[in-house]
């Protein structure tokens, strides 16, 4: 299969146009390895491409959560409405350009730390997180499976940032490393017990993994 150089100049540049911080482009072959639900040829016929996007979150208020009254469940993320937006704006550009997309949810979905490393935009650190050059791990992600025909990035495996480091690991309030391996199930408890209320209806939850990493350290972050 030829693969469109111009098309992925194109997208990367109208990526940059709309506000998108990080971009790249992962090959679906690479995906075998993950459950059935979880890899690009569950959502559309004849997948060429996995784009990966990231918005940076300058500013650690991008990242909480809300609900609206009488709700009672964490249910908006304002950083997630963001580059959700962003996704369909490049579907539609895409669809201008005769190419199909499927802008992908949550759950099921994509390992989106995952496809990233794929895509060649960072390894997974430490933290479990994915790092970028630029952003450290303060990135919120999201997915389209596409059949455009993008040129695809370089896999990384191994986090370069991370030899000799264990800032992440010492500073886990949740102590949720175990021999070097994050123990989710710690600290989805730890998250769910140490929430931080800005308001009745907004919370920010635990960052100490992303805010410790020296990696892309730019950001206003709450005392």
């Amino acid at each position: 299969m030829e693969r469109d150089q111009q098309l992925t100049r194109d997208i990367k540049e109208y990526c940059k146009k709309i506000g998108v911080d990080v971009v790249g482009f992962a090959n679906p072959l690479l995906f075998g390895r993950y459950p059935e639900e979880n890899r690009p040829y569950t959502f559309i016929d004849d997948p060429k491409t996995v784009i990966v996007i990231g918005f940076h979150l300058y500013d650690i208020v991008l990242d909480a959560w809300s609900h609206k009254e009488g709700e009672g469940v964490w249910s908006h993320q304002f950083a997630d409405a963001v580059v959700e937006q962003f996704c369909h704006r490049i579907r539609r550009y895409l669809l201008k350009k005769g190419f199909n997309s499927r802008v992908i949810s949550y759950s099921p979905g994509l390992f989106l730390k995952e496809a990233a490393a794929l895509g060649g935009i960072g390894p997974i650190g430490k933290n479990n997180l994915l790092i970028t050059n630029r952003f450290g791990s303060q990135v919120r992600l999201r997915a389209l499976v596409t059949n455009a025909p993008l040129i695809c990035g370089e896999p990384i495996t191994e986090s370069k940032y991370c030899k000799g480091c264990n800032i992440c690991i010492e500073a886990c309030p949740a102590n949720a490393f175990i021999n070097g391996k994050y123990v989710k199930e710690k600290c989805y408890i730890y998250l769910e017990t140490h929430k931080r209320y800005l308001s009745d209806y907004t919370v920010i939850e635990c960052n100490v993994c992303i805010e410790s990493c020296p990696i892309g350290k730019n950001r206003n972050v709450l005392p």
